[in-house]
């Protein structure tokens, strides 16, 4: 599974956190060239665990939105303290995330 690309020589990836049979990653890098030569590393495992600190802050930031005049409806959904709704709509975020890095990873692929 393709996680990441770019043309640029370093950038940064982020992982989402697994459960406790799937938070140990074993990451292989290919890099190509500009004359088509692709070089495979074998990195050391790594684990990938929640940022609870981060986590709790986004929830804070959110839920003290919730008194203001909000502008974004999204924000506005998120800060409803409903759980369905603030459920749906992060499920319909990661739908919409996962269908514009599908599209990227094609594109990406296509055009190797």
């Amino acid at each position: 599974m393709i996680i990441a690309f770019s043309s640029v020589s370093i950038f940064q990836v982020r992982f989402p956190p697994g459960d406790d049979q799937t938070s140990l990653l074993h990451l292989t890098i290919y890099i190509r060239d500009t004359l088509d030569c692709i070089t495979q590393l074998n990195m050391s495992s790594i684990s990938v665990i929640p940022d609870s600190v981060a986590i709790a802050d986004l929830m804070s930031d959110i839920q003290s939105l919730s008194g203001e005049i909000i502008t974004n409806p999204i924000v506005q959904l998120l800060a409803s303290e409903n759980q369905n709704i603030v459920s749906q709509i992060i499920i319909s975020l990661c739908q919409q995330f996962n269908k514009m890095n599908n599209e990227n990873l094609n594109e990406a692929v296509l055009s190797k």
